[in-house]
């Protein structure tokens, strides 16, 4: 059974699917003036990078993109000056630019329409996909392509001939926008807003209960989902009533604890996320290859839970605990591979060594969790790391001899107890003119704060 959870009566929305009480899925919806995915802007090719095979794009009130030239049809220019619809693939961050694309999608309730490219795509969620794709490929025209969604299964080809016109006239309104246009600038924001995100995750999830906080969303579910139950639940804060507001927090650290005593440990560099399959409290009470092939097929649901969650994406290896039988990898794999054929993000399998170790690949729209809500430490500078206080009593000692050269009056030094100590500890430098002033702080530090001659 599948609720959802609506958050959206305070200026930040947020909305949750829990499956049997289980967390599966959210969206944070925040306002904000960085461009978005989904947003189409009219575009001015500043830079072409021949090396790369790609162009930097200005898009208006000092943003730029980043577009590589085979992402931009036969239709449009290609050179320095050019100017183009584009529409943003991948959100930018500190060291990039985002990614962009002139090859335009408009997504309905029951296909994906994309101009610039021809082919049809239907949902691996449809058995019989060969009777939508006739239908498709005789109504489509030259440079359109579109993704059949799931919800499409049972469509007539009347409804889907009308989806399809929808999605045209959309395209042809901002071509004849950008065509007035003479400066770059945002032409279609997908700024969906709550209604919107609570929309697709009802089709996605086909939710039986449907909560929200807030009494005028709840009129309008209600004339929209009239067969959907609509619950209003007047709270200060939704999610900490129902349980979700911990789970969410939660998602924040590197620990994840299953129920039968094993865990995750989840980390996120520059280039990769990476998940590591611990056995942890599990004791098996069978063979020690049996144990393992058990940590490690249990494991997978909430691996591809947290994938989700986390919204990580891009390169994602997962490290299984080694030592399975042939059998065993076999099952493990056909595990991974229905886990991942259930997701609705793009997440392709790239390979799963005999030792255990998964390659996987997801498709990247937009920050992820920790991302979007966290900032880097300001004291580690999110490493996660911060100096001992040994080390930081012999850089004290080490700068110490340098000021002694000059013969101080008086030396005045911040630091914390532990520093301290371990500097009295060595025993040097005990004649020194030095008014120690002990700060109340966890992290270990020291400061020279005045040094008169």
């Amino acid at each position: 059974m599948k609720k959802l959870i609506i958050n959206a009566a305070h200026i930040e929305k947020r909305v949750a699917v829990l499956e049997d009480d289980m967390f599966i899925d959210m969206e944070i919806i925040r306002p904000s003036e960085k461009v978005q995915v989904g947003d189409i802007f009219y575009g001015f090719i500043q830079k072409i990078d021949r090396k790369m095979d790609a162009a930097f794009v200005d898009l208006g009130n000092q943003n730029k993109g980043f577009i590589h030239l085979k992402d931009i049809p036969e239709t449009f220019e290609k050179n320095q000056g050019a100017k183009i619809p584009v529409q943003i693939v991948r959100e930018g961050s500190a060291t990039k630019l985002p990614l962009l694309s002139a090859v335009l999608e408009f997504p309905g309730d029951l296909l994906i329409y994309l101009h610039g490219k021809e082919y049809v795509s239907i949902s691996k969620r449809i058995a019989d996909k060969e009777p939508l794709k006739k239908i498709m490929e005789l109504l489509l025209d030259e440079n359109e392509a579109v993704i059949i969604r799931s919800n499409a299964e049972n469509s007539s080809n009347e409804q889907l001939e009308i989806a399809l016109n929808q999605a045209r006239e959309k395209y042809q309104l901002l071509i004849k926008d950008a065509a007035t246009r003479k400066k770059p600038g945002l032409l279609l924001s997908a700024a969906s807003g709550v209604f919107t995100s609570a929309k697709q995750f009802i089709q996605r999830y086909s939710p039986t209960e449907i909560m929200t906080d807030d009494f005028e969303f709840a009129k309008t579910l209600e004339v929209h989902f009239p067969n959907r139950e609509i619950v209003l639940k007047k709270s200060s804060d939704l999610f900490a009533d129902i349980g979700i507001k911990s789970q969410i927090e939660r998602l924040s650290r590197p620990v994840v604890h299953l129920p039968n005593g094993s865990s995750l440990f989840i980390e996120k560099t520059e280039a990769m996320w990476v998940i590591d399959v611990n056995s942890s409290r599990f004791k098996g009470t069978a063979a020690k290859e049996k144990t393992v092939e058990s940590v490690n097929i249990k494991a997978v649901p909430e691996i591809f839970r947290q994938i989700r969650l986390r919204n990580m994406s891009g390169m994602i290896i997962v490290d299984f605990i080694g030592g399975m039988s042939e059998a065993g990898h076999e099952e493990l794999y056909e595990a991974i591979e229905r886990q991942s054929r259930e997701e609705y993000t793009t997440t392709q399998i790239a390979a799963l060594s005999q030792s255990g170790l998964l390659q996987l690949t997801r498709r990247k729209k937009q920050q992820s969790f920790l991302e979007f809500t966290t900032i880097p430490c300001p004291v580690c500078y999110g490493t996660g790391h911060v100096a001992s206080k040994d080390t930081l009593t012999f850089q004290l000692e080490r700068e110490l001899a340098g000021i002694m050269q000059g013969e101080p009056n008086s030396i005045q030094i911040i630091t914390t107890e532990d520093v301290l100590d371990a500097f009295l500890d060595l025993n040097t430098f005990n004649h020194a003119p030095i008014d120690w002033e002990v700060a109340d702080e966890r992290i270990p530090f020291y400061q020279i704060a005045r040094v008169e001659n």
